[in-house]
C-alpha cells in the first residue's frame, strides 16, 4: 500500500500506540469475496504478526473479524489464557517475534464488517478502560481511511465521486435517516462489502434496483 493512503493509517495506528503504550499494529481486510489480506503494519513485528496469521489461518484478527468482537490476550505465554490457547502455532510464533499481549478489534461501517485491526504490546497486561476507549476510536478512523483506497473499488477511476454517487448518497440519506456524510460511507462500505464499484451501486441505487437500510451488509 502506498501513497497517502498509507501515510494516514500509519499516522493514525502510531498516534493510538502513542496515546496507549502500545508497540505497533497491523491492518487485514476482507474483501467482497471473503479473502482476507494484509494492509498495512506500522513495524516489522507487526507485519510478521499479519503474515502469519494469513499463513496460518488463525489468530487475533482472524477471529475478530469472522465474530465482529474484540479479541484481547493480555499475555501470550499464559498457559491459562482460553483464547491464545486456539491459535497453539500463532501463539507459538507471534511470541518469538517479541509480541507478548495482543489486541485485535473488527473494522465495521454500520453492519458492515470490513477486516480488524490488531496491536501488539512487548509486555503483558490488559489494556486499561481508557486505552481501551482511545484503541476503539482510532480503529473507526481506520475503517474510514480503509474504504478511501481507490483499488477497493476494482480501479482508481472508480472511486471517483461522480455526480450519480452524489444522486445516491441523496437518496440513501433518506432510506437511512442519516446526514449526507454518513450515507456516503454508507455506500462506500456497502460497495466494498459486495466486490461493486462505487459507481455500479450508485447507479443501482438512483435507478431503484438497489435500497439500503440501516441492516445493510
Amino acid at each position: 500500500m502506498n501513497g497517502t493512503p498509507a501515510l494516514e493509517l500509519d499516522g493514525l495506528l502510531k498516534t493510538c500506540c502513542r496515546a496507549t503504550g502500545l508497540d505497533g499494529a497491523g491492518v487485514s481486510i476482507v474483501d467482497g469475496d471473503g479473502i482476507r489480506e494484509p494492509l498495512f503494519a506500522t513495524d516489522e513485528v507487526a507485519t510478521v504478526i499479519e503474515r502469519l496469521q494469513l499463513t496460518l489461518g488463525e489468530g487475533p484478527c482472524v477471529d475478530s473479524a469472522a465474530v465482529g468482537t474484540p479479541v484481547l490476550v493480555a499475555d501470550l505465554t499464559d498457559p491459562r489464557d482460553l483464547v491464545a490457547s486456539r491459535w497453539p502455532v500463532f501463539r507459538s510464533e507471534a511470541t518469538r517475534t517479541g509480541a507478548r499481549a495482543i489486541f485485535a478489534f473488527p473494522i465495521r461501517i454500520g453492519a458492515i464488517w470490513l477486516g480488524a485491526v490488531d496491536f501488539y504490546r512487548q509486555t503483558a497486561g490488559p489494556l486499561s478502560q481508557q486505552g481501551l476507549s482511545t484503541v476503539l476510536s482510532s480503529v473507526d478512523q481506520v475503517g474510514l481511511a480503509v474504504l478511501e483506497r481507490p483499488n477497493h473499488y476494482g480501479n482508481p477511476e472508480a472511486a471517483t465521486t461522480t455526480m450519480i454517487v452524489h444522486q445516491a448518497a441523496g437518496m440513501a440519506m433518506g432510506q437511512l435517516d442519516s446526514s449526507i456524510e454518513e450515507a456516503m460511507v454508507r455506500l462506500r462500505a456497502t460497495a466494498f462489502a459486495e466486490g461493486l464499484t462505487i459507481n455500479k451501486l450508485a447507479a443501482d441505487v438512483v435507478n431503484g434496483r438497489r435500497r439500503l437500510s440501516k441492516e445493510t451488509r
